[in-house]
Protein backbone atom coordinates (compact mmCIF):
# COMPACT_ATOMS: atom_id res chain seq x y z
CA UNK A 1 0.00 0.00 0.00
CA UNK A 2 1.34 3.57 -0.72
CA UNK A 3 4.01 2.13 -3.22
CA UNK A 4 3.65 1.33 -7.30
CA UNK A 5 5.69 -0.78 -9.41
CA UNK A 6 6.06 -0.84 -13.42
CA UNK A 7 5.27 -3.94 -14.70
CA UNK A 8 3.22 -5.91 -17.40
CA UNK A 9 -0.06 -7.28 -16.63
CA UNK A 10 -0.90 -10.22 -18.06
CA UNK A 11 -4.06 -10.18 -19.92
CA UNK A 12 -5.48 -13.06 -18.00
CA UNK A 13 -5.34 -11.22 -14.94
CA UNK A 14 -5.83 -7.83 -16.17
CA UNK A 15 -9.67 -8.44 -16.50
CA UNK A 16 -10.25 -10.23 -13.85
CA UNK A 17 -8.79 -7.13 -12.07
CA UNK A 18 -11.01 -4.16 -13.64
CA UNK A 19 -14.64 -6.53 -13.39
CA UNK A 20 -13.91 -5.52 -9.55
CA UNK A 21 -13.61 -1.77 -10.63
CA UNK A 22 -16.56 0.51 -12.40
CA UNK A 23 -14.52 -0.93 -15.75
CA UNK A 24 -16.71 -3.69 -15.59
CA UNK A 25 -13.55 -5.44 -17.17
CA UNK A 26 -11.20 -4.89 -19.88
CA UNK A 27 -13.85 -3.83 -22.32
CA UNK A 28 -12.82 -2.27 -26.18
CA UNK A 29 -13.29 1.25 -26.39
CA UNK A 30 -14.43 3.33 -29.18
CA UNK A 31 -11.74 2.36 -31.61
CA UNK A 32 -12.73 -1.74 -31.19
CA UNK A 33 -9.78 -2.61 -29.17
CA UNK A 34 -8.77 -2.65 -24.92
CA UNK A 35 -7.81 1.04 -24.20
CA UNK A 36 -4.40 -0.77 -22.63
CA UNK A 37 -1.01 -1.23 -24.07
CA UNK A 38 -0.02 -4.65 -25.11
CA UNK A 39 3.07 -6.23 -24.33
CA UNK A 40 5.17 -7.65 -27.00
CA UNK A 41 7.97 -8.86 -25.09
CA UNK A 42 11.34 -7.27 -25.71
CA UNK A 43 13.03 -6.32 -23.02
CA UNK A 44 16.26 -4.22 -22.41
CA UNK A 45 18.18 -5.32 -19.44
CA UNK A 46 21.30 -2.94 -17.90
CA UNK A 47 23.49 -6.42 -17.45
CA UNK A 48 25.19 -5.58 -13.98
CA UNK A 49 21.98 -5.02 -11.99
CA UNK A 50 20.09 -7.99 -13.84
CA UNK A 51 23.30 -10.33 -12.60
CA UNK A 52 22.89 -8.96 -9.48
CA UNK A 53 18.78 -9.46 -8.62
CA UNK A 54 19.47 -12.92 -9.99
CA UNK A 55 22.34 -13.79 -8.12
CA UNK A 56 20.26 -13.25 -4.65
CA UNK A 57 16.98 -14.59 -6.31
CA UNK A 58 18.28 -17.52 -8.28
CA UNK A 59 16.15 -15.85 -10.98
CA UNK A 60 13.56 -17.76 -9.17
CA UNK A 61 9.67 -16.07 -9.69
CA UNK A 62 6.14 -16.50 -9.55
CA UNK A 63 4.63 -18.78 -11.21
CA UNK A 64 0.62 -19.77 -12.65
CA UNK A 65 -1.27 -21.47 -14.91
CA UNK A 66 -3.35 -19.99 -17.84
CA UNK A 67 -5.75 -22.48 -19.10
CA UNK A 68 -6.75 -22.67 -22.74
CA UNK A 69 -10.84 -23.55 -22.46
CA UNK A 70 -12.40 -25.40 -25.36
CA UNK A 71 -15.63 -24.48 -24.54
CA UNK A 72 -17.73 -21.67 -22.47
CA UNK A 73 -18.32 -24.09 -19.79
CA UNK A 74 -14.58 -24.18 -19.24
CA UNK A 75 -15.20 -28.06 -18.63
CA UNK A 76 -12.53 -29.06 -21.48
CA UNK A 77 -8.82 -28.30 -22.30
CA UNK A 78 -8.49 -26.40 -25.84
CA UNK A 79 -4.95 -27.50 -25.40
CA UNK A 80 -2.35 -28.55 -22.34
CA UNK A 81 -1.93 -26.41 -19.70
CA UNK A 82 1.31 -25.76 -18.03
CA UNK A 83 3.36 -24.56 -15.12
CA UNK A 84 4.59 -20.70 -16.70
CA UNK A 85 6.87 -17.85 -15.13
CA UNK A 86 7.34 -14.75 -17.29
CA UNK A 87 10.21 -12.64 -18.05
CA UNK A 88 7.96 -9.99 -17.41
CA UNK A 89 7.82 -10.37 -14.22
CA UNK A 90 11.55 -9.73 -13.21
CA UNK A 91 10.79 -6.24 -12.24
CA UNK A 92 9.44 -8.17 -8.96
CA UNK A 93 12.93 -9.17 -8.59
CA UNK A 94 14.02 -5.33 -8.35
CA UNK A 95 14.41 -2.92 -5.52
CA UNK A 96 13.41 0.38 -5.34
CA UNK A 97 16.13 1.98 -6.52
CA UNK A 98 16.06 -0.03 -9.69
CA UNK A 99 14.80 2.21 -12.72
CA UNK A 100 12.47 0.58 -14.38
CA UNK A 101 10.19 1.84 -17.76
CA UNK A 102 8.60 0.96 -20.80
CA UNK A 103 8.16 2.51 -24.64
CA UNK A 104 4.76 2.47 -26.27
CA UNK A 105 4.32 2.54 -30.05
CA UNK A 106 1.59 1.95 -32.35
CA UNK A 107 0.91 -1.87 -32.58
CA UNK A 108 1.10 -1.52 -36.60
CA UNK A 109 4.74 -0.57 -35.94
CA UNK A 110 5.91 -2.83 -33.09
CA UNK A 111 3.45 -6.21 -33.76
CA UNK A 112 1.61 -8.67 -35.83
CA UNK A 113 1.59 -12.06 -35.66
CA UNK A 114 -0.42 -15.32 -37.30
CA UNK A 115 -1.61 -17.56 -34.34
CA UNK A 116 -5.34 -18.03 -34.97
CA UNK A 117 -6.80 -20.66 -37.27
CA UNK A 118 -9.68 -19.25 -40.21
CA UNK A 119 -12.51 -20.24 -37.81
CA UNK A 120 -11.10 -18.52 -34.46
CA UNK A 121 -9.65 -15.47 -36.70
CA UNK A 122 -13.13 -14.43 -38.18
CA UNK A 123 -14.03 -13.88 -34.91
CA UNK A 124 -11.20 -11.79 -33.21
CA UNK A 125 -10.24 -8.04 -33.22
CA UNK A 126 -7.71 -8.49 -34.35
CA UNK A 127 -7.89 -11.89 -36.60
CA UNK A 128 -3.92 -12.49 -35.94
CA UNK A 129 -4.26 -14.56 -39.05
CA UNK A 130 -2.36 -14.64 -42.59
CA UNK A 131 -4.57 -11.89 -43.98
CA UNK A 132 -4.06 -9.48 -41.05
CA UNK A 133 -0.70 -10.02 -40.79
CA UNK A 134 0.17 -8.94 -44.27
CA UNK A 135 -1.79 -6.22 -44.30
CA UNK A 136 -0.23 -4.92 -41.04
CA UNK A 137 3.24 -5.35 -42.51
CA UNK A 138 2.13 -3.11 -45.70
CA UNK A 139 0.61 -0.44 -43.32
CA UNK A 140 3.96 -0.42 -41.11
CA UNK A 141 5.96 0.26 -44.58
CA UNK A 142 4.08 2.90 -46.04
CA UNK A 143 4.05 4.76 -41.88
CA UNK A 144 8.04 4.41 -42.29
CA UNK A 145 8.65 5.72 -45.70
CA UNK A 146 5.66 8.97 -45.18
CA UNK A 147 7.55 9.18 -41.68
CA UNK A 148 11.08 9.10 -43.36
CA UNK A 149 9.41 11.19 -46.40
CA UNK A 150 9.04 14.31 -43.85
CA UNK A 151 6.09 15.10 -46.19
CA UNK A 152 7.38 14.77 -49.72
CA UNK A 153 5.50 10.67 -49.49
CA UNK A 154 2.15 10.82 -50.04
CA UNK A 155 0.37 7.93 -50.61
CA UNK A 156 -3.61 6.03 -51.49
CA UNK A 157 -5.58 5.22 -48.80
CA UNK A 158 -6.42 1.52 -48.31
CA UNK A 159 -9.47 -0.07 -48.79
CA UNK A 160 -11.33 -3.35 -47.00
CA UNK A 161 -10.78 -6.89 -48.67
CA UNK A 162 -12.45 -10.13 -47.43
CA UNK A 163 -11.30 -13.39 -47.85
CA UNK A 164 -12.42 -16.94 -45.83
CA UNK A 165 -14.61 -14.55 -44.07
CA UNK A 166 -11.81 -12.00 -42.91
CA UNK A 167 -11.63 -8.92 -43.50
CA UNK A 168 -8.87 -6.41 -43.91
CA UNK A 169 -7.80 -2.80 -45.07
CA UNK A 170 -4.79 -3.33 -47.57
CA UNK A 171 -3.54 -0.24 -49.39
CA UNK A 172 -0.46 0.05 -51.35
CA UNK A 173 1.43 -3.55 -51.22
CA UNK A 174 4.93 -2.10 -49.64
CA UNK A 175 7.86 -4.36 -49.33
CA UNK A 176 10.99 -2.74 -47.85
CA UNK A 177 14.05 -5.09 -47.52
CA UNK A 178 16.78 -4.75 -44.75
CA UNK A 179 19.28 -3.40 -47.79
CA UNK A 180 17.15 -0.14 -47.53
CA UNK A 181 16.92 1.07 -44.10
CA UNK A 182 17.18 -0.88 -40.76
CA UNK A 183 15.95 2.31 -38.77
CA UNK A 184 14.18 5.18 -39.64
CA UNK A 185 16.73 7.43 -39.21
CA UNK A 186 18.71 5.22 -41.96
CA UNK A 187 15.20 5.60 -44.62
CA UNK A 188 14.89 9.78 -44.09
CA UNK A 189 18.63 9.42 -45.92
CA UNK A 190 17.31 6.77 -49.19
CA UNK A 191 14.33 9.96 -50.17
CA UNK A 192 15.69 12.72 -51.31
CA UNK A 193 12.56 14.25 -53.66
CA UNK A 194 9.02 13.71 -54.39
CA UNK A 195 7.17 10.21 -53.60
CA UNK A 196 3.47 9.72 -55.08
CA UNK A 197 1.89 6.14 -54.51
CA UNK A 198 -1.25 4.68 -55.18
CA UNK A 199 -3.42 2.63 -52.54
CA UNK A 200 -3.57 -0.25 -55.35
CA UNK A 201 0.04 -0.23 -56.14
CA UNK A 202 2.81 -2.28 -55.10
CA UNK A 203 6.33 -1.85 -54.59
CA UNK A 204 9.35 -4.17 -53.69
CA UNK A 205 12.82 -2.34 -52.84
CA UNK A 206 15.49 -4.72 -52.44
CA UNK A 207 18.87 -2.92 -52.26
CA UNK A 208 20.44 0.16 -51.06
CA UNK A 209 18.51 2.55 -52.87
CA UNK A 210 17.70 6.16 -53.22
CA UNK A 211 14.16 7.63 -54.33
CA UNK A 212 14.14 10.69 -56.10
CA UNK A 213 10.97 11.94 -57.61
CA UNK A 214 8.99 8.90 -58.11
CA UNK A 215 5.39 8.44 -58.84
CA UNK A 216 3.84 5.14 -59.09
CA UNK A 217 0.56 3.66 -60.18
CA UNK A 218 0.95 -0.05 -60.66
CA UNK A 219 3.92 -2.92 -59.49
CA UNK A 220 7.63 -1.87 -59.30
CA UNK A 221 9.98 -4.13 -58.08
CA UNK A 222 13.58 -2.66 -57.64
CA UNK A 223 16.88 -5.22 -56.61
CA UNK A 224 19.37 -3.09 -56.94
CA UNK A 225 21.73 -0.59 -55.02
CA UNK A 226 22.16 3.18 -56.26
CA UNK A 227 19.88 6.03 -57.23
CA UNK A 228 16.84 5.44 -58.52
CA UNK A 229 16.51 8.90 -61.04
CA UNK A 230 12.94 10.03 -61.38
CA UNK A 231 10.47 8.14 -62.77
CA UNK A 232 6.97 7.59 -63.56
CA UNK A 233 5.73 4.26 -63.36
CA UNK A 234 1.90 3.37 -64.37
CA UNK A 235 0.51 -0.36 -65.32
CA UNK A 236 -1.81 -2.41 -64.51
CA UNK A 237 0.26 -4.01 -61.87
CA UNK A 238 -1.10 -6.90 -59.40
CA UNK A 239 -3.96 -7.91 -57.08
CA UNK A 240 -5.06 -10.43 -54.64
CA UNK A 241 -7.52 -12.80 -56.34
CA UNK A 242 -10.17 -15.11 -54.93
CA UNK A 243 -9.00 -18.89 -55.02
CA UNK A 244 -12.14 -20.56 -55.86
CA UNK A 245 -13.57 -23.15 -52.79
CA UNK A 246 -13.01 -26.20 -55.97
CA UNK A 247 -9.31 -25.10 -55.84
CA UNK A 248 -8.47 -24.27 -52.22
CA UNK A 249 -7.52 -27.85 -50.94
CA UNK A 250 -5.16 -28.49 -53.42
CA UNK A 251 -3.11 -25.39 -52.94
CA UNK A 252 -0.23 -24.70 -50.45
CA UNK A 253 -0.90 -24.24 -47.29
CA UNK A 254 0.66 -21.01 -47.46
CA UNK A 255 -2.65 -20.45 -50.08
CA UNK A 256 -4.88 -22.56 -48.05
CA UNK A 257 -4.22 -20.29 -44.70
CA UNK A 258 -4.68 -17.10 -46.75
CA UNK A 259 -7.93 -18.23 -49.25
CA UNK A 260 -6.16 -15.57 -51.85
CA UNK A 261 -2.75 -15.55 -54.47
CA UNK A 262 -1.43 -12.57 -55.86
CA UNK A 263 -1.82 -12.02 -59.49
CA UNK A 264 0.45 -9.76 -61.68
CA UNK A 265 -0.76 -7.96 -64.79
CA UNK A 266 1.73 -5.92 -65.01
CA UNK A 267 4.99 -5.16 -63.29
CA UNK A 268 8.52 -3.39 -64.00
CA UNK A 269 11.34 -4.21 -62.73
CA UNK A 270 14.67 -2.50 -62.35
CA UNK A 271 17.78 -4.55 -61.45
CA UNK A 272 20.71 -1.86 -62.39
CA UNK A 273 21.11 1.84 -61.30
Amino acid sequence: QGEGMTINVEYNQLDPLLKTTPAGGDVADSTGFSPYPGNINVLVFRVPEMAERLAATGGIVPEFVNPKWADAEKSKFKSPTRLESLMQDFPRLCKKEDQLGFTQLERRMSFTCVKNNLADAAKKNPPDCALSAEADIYACNARLLELAGEGKVSIGSPSKVSFLGISADIGARIILAPSFGISLEDMKTKIKGKVTISGKSELLIDGDVTLNDLELDGCLRISADGQLPKKVVRNDGSKLEKIPDSELKSEEPSLQIRGYRRVVVTEEEVKTL
